[in-house]
């Protein structure tokens, strides 16, 4: 059996029986390729999907909000303590 389905099951089919006791090689490679060309496809399918779905909750969140995102705020610095200096004698 060949993975894949119509005219590309047919061509490792034909590759599997021309190569005759080679014939393992040429379908792990076939394999290897069409394993390759599928994941490249989900991989395309998940970044799309990831960037909608980002630009679709950046658009949520600033409505909710109501305003754009605002930089965190420094923090306080302390006041130093005023210390009197004594008068010179």
């Amino acid at each position: 059996m060949v993975p894949g389905r119509g005219p590309a099951k047919i061509a490792g089919a034909l590759a599997v029986a021309a190569a005759g006791f080679g014939g393992g090689l040429a379908y792990k490679k076939f394999k290897t390729y069409l394993r390759g060309k599928q994941l490249r496809k989900e991989r395309e399918e998940r970044r799309q999907r990831a960037a909608s779905a980002s630009g679709h909750e950046q658009k949520i969140t600033a409505a909710h909000n109501g305003a754009a995102s605002k930089s965190r705020k420094r923090p306080r610095t302390r006041k130093k303590a005023a210390t009197k200096s004594k008068p010179a004698a």
